[in-house]
């Protein structure tokens, strides 16, 4: 009786056993099973050359941008000298030995970020401005200088939308003015300089249209022209404005570098402002005017809207571009080679005039290495704004 007992048990625990074996068999099979992906030749050698292409500027970025920025960053710490003993690679290499003044038994590795802002404008300018007892920090004066030539931004920005509206719509030649709106772009900027320094002589035709005499516009001398006597001839006063030739006669030559930047940048930006007009809905549009929406609501209300990714682009390349300015205002002065004109210079020209003219490269690397914190704090703050609006 036993043996029966067990037996059937053990035909029971195998008959379980194979229903389980079963069932995992079916649940394997119903089981999604993985496809193997073919790799697509073509596809393949597509990516292939696309990189291959793109490795060049890969390289040239790292090693002519991120590199270079990283050895100015830390260059910008010592006393390392162009043409001194020490190479820039030993300078690198053996970075905590040269740190500012070490040799000299005072470590200070900040000693040009200070000096940025107590060092005051040297050179002619310092003995002119000296001699009339003003006093200007260098690195503020050289700033303000490239601040205001930033006025001319939202000037260039309201122009180009207006004159791109204009040319979007349906009138005879509206590619001949686009053309005639971009040579400006094309021209060259030494031509386009000297063009403005002849209108705004003081002999000049700007003048005669102005009715102003012989009004000086632009210095032409180091001790020339420097206060509102000299500009217009008339009797000395005691407004600090009109005696201090940093503001007063800075002011009119700055003015005149804002003018010609933005006649000069219209053209392109012009393009794009056609280019992003092309992209409104015009569907949204003809559904505004339908509603009764007059032409001022459906621009700000359609038109604005669809205009922005290109507005946003132009901000921010601009004010990028106009934190680095230099070329103009040294080409208006002729002072490239003598370290900037405390009127006109922008900021970049204290790179150049200590980083090259001066031969010393850790005070340039230093200049630049703050230069490049504004314009990131800059585009940082634009972008958040951005993402504001988005949200």
């Amino acid at each position: 009786m036993e043996e029966v007992i067990t037996t059937g048990t053990d035909e029971a625990a195998v008959a379980a056993a194979e229903a389980v074996a079963e069932s995992e068999e079916r649940v394997a099979e119903a089981a999604p099973q993985k496809k193997k992906h073919h790799v697509n030749q073509q596809k393949l050698w597509d990516n292939i050359w696309g990189w291959l292409f793109c490795l060049p500027l890969i390289i040239g970025t790292c090693w002519f941008i991120y590199s270079t920025l990283i050895m100015a960053f830390l260059l910008s710490f010592t006393n390392f000298r162009v043409g001194g003993q020490v190479s820039m690679w030993e300078c690198l290499g053996h970075l905590g030995d040269y740190i500012y003044g070490k040799r000299q038994g005072a470590t200070d590795a900040f000693h040009w970020y200070k000096l940025l802002f107590t060092e005051n404008v040297t050179g002619m300018d310092r003995t002119t401005l000296i001699n009339m007892g003003i006093q200007l920090n260098e690195m503020g004066a050289f700033l303000f200088n490239t601040v205001f030539y930033m006025i001319g931004i939202p000037i260039g920005m309201i122009l180009s939308v207006f004159f791109a509206v204009c040319m979007s719509r349906d009138i005879k030649g509206g590619n001949v003015f686009r053309v005639l709106y971009y040579l400006p772009c094309v021209a060259s900027a030494i031509s386009i300089v000297y063009t403005f320094k002849i209108m705004f002589g003081s002999t000049g035709v700007m003048n005669q249209l102005l009715g102003l005499g012989n009004f000086h516009w632009i210095s032409e001398g180091v001790e020339g022209a420097y206060t509102w006597q000299n500009l217009t001839g008339a009797e000395p006063s005691a407004n600090a404005f009109m005696m201090d030739p940093y503001w007063c006669q800075g002011f009119f030559m700055k003015l005149v570098i804002v003018i010609m930047s933005v006649w000069k940048g219209l053209g392109g930006t012009i393009i794009l402002y056609v280019a992003g007009l092309s992209g409104v809905n015009a569907a949204t549009k003809e559904a505004a005017q339908i509603d009764g929406a007059n032409g001022w609501i459906i621009f700000w209300k359609v038109t604005m809207p669809d205009l922005y990714p290109t507005i946003f682009y132009n901000i921010v390349t601009s004010v990028i571009g106009g934190m680095q300015i230099y070329a103009e205002p040294e080409m208006f002065m002729n002072s490239a080679y003598s370290g900037g004109n405390v009127m006109v210079s922008g900021y970049v020209a204290l790179i150049y005039k200590y980083g090259i003219n001066m031969k010393y490269a850790s005070r340039g690397a230093a200049y630049g290495m703050f230069l490049a914190v504004i314009i990131f704090v800059l585009t940082l703050f634009q972008f958040w704004l951005d993402s504001r609006k988005k949200d």
